[in-house]
């Protein structure tokens, strides 16, 4: 028989032993009850349901994010051909009329577009258009013409 005399007492011992067991034994009540609220959820549905409903949401955001990035790409490839570089120079051809001419140019993103001048004289209005392909026209360009495709660029 062993014999812890010189330390403890057995009586000691088992009072020890009996109080952790007791320690122990709320321990695990206390984490069943915690584990119970756990599982029943706040509204009392199971963790489980909570975690399917969320995959649910989940998978539905991923439809909705794959829409967006759909559309955004058809906005984005429809926006690179709308006109969206415009500059208008204002210009006296005769030293006379104080600036009543114009050279406007319209381009998209690729420079593709029309610059359309004005030239005003005593006699009547003129108004040319010219189209323009990737910043340059086939047809020959004034000073003024070129400064408004220029501009125009530099808005892009």
């Amino acid at each position: 028989m062993l014999s812890f005399a010189p330390f403890i007492s057995i009586e000691i011992a088992v009072l020890v032993l009996a109080a952790m067991v007791i320690i122990l034994a709320g321990l695990v009540v206390y984490l069943a009850i915690k584990l119970s609220r756990l599982t029943r959820g706040a509204s009392g549905t199971s963790l489980e349901a909570i975690i399917a409903e969320l995959h649910t949401g989940q998978q539905l955001h991923q439809k909705h994010i794959h829409a967006l990035q759909e559309t955004t790409a058809g906005h984005h490839a429809r926006l690179s051909h709308t006109i969206r570089g415009v500059s208008t120079i204002r210009f006296d051809p005769f030293q006379n009329a104080g600036q009543q001419s114009f050279a406007t140019a319209l381009l998209n993103e690729s420079g593709n577009g029309v610059v359309i001048s004005g030239i005003h004289a005593r006699d009547g209005v003129r108004v040319y258009a010219k189209e323009v392909q990737n910043f340059v026209s086939e047809r020959e360009l004034s000073e003024s013409e070129t400064e408004a495709i220029l501009a125009a660029r530099t808005k892009l």
